[in-house]
């Protein structure tokens, strides 16, 4: 599995509100939106325990399902599926399915949930 270039961002939205965002490489767009919509400071240990589960080997695999997406974790890779439009026919602009290593996963969400957590601190 490749290693992933990404990139963490903030951003300001036309009413003036700030935002984090997570960037990734086309093909990987479900990534994106797994960030935005699904992994919060708070629902960050939900994913990381999911994904432990598997990767200490107390189970097989594990299937996790948040606003936007849901991720088929397995030991050595992970699914994540955009729910919202994976019944979308020929849109060959937006990738709702992408694979991941598992553990690049697990690092991806640590470092996010650091991230937030100063965003956070500094836009109270």
């Amino acid at each position: 599995m490749i290693k992933l270039a990404y990139q963490i961002d903030e951003m300001e939205l036309r009413n003036g509100i700030k935002t984090l965002i997570i960037g990734f490489p086309v093909g990987y767009e479900s990534l994106s939106d797994l960030f935005s919509s699904d992994i919060s400071v708070h629902s960050a240990k939900w994913y990381l325990d999911a994904i432990d589960r598997v990767i200490s080997g107390s189970s097989n695999f594990e299937q996790f399902r948040g606003n936007a997406c849901r991720l088929e974790i397995f030991s050595d890779t992970t699914n994540v599926i955009n729910y919202l439009f994976e019944n979308i026919e020929d849109n060959h602009l937006y990738s709702f399915k992408c694979s991941i290593s598992t553990l690049f996963l697990k690092k991806l969400i640590q470092e996010w949930v650091k991230e937030l957590e100063i965003f956070e601190s500094k836009n109270k």
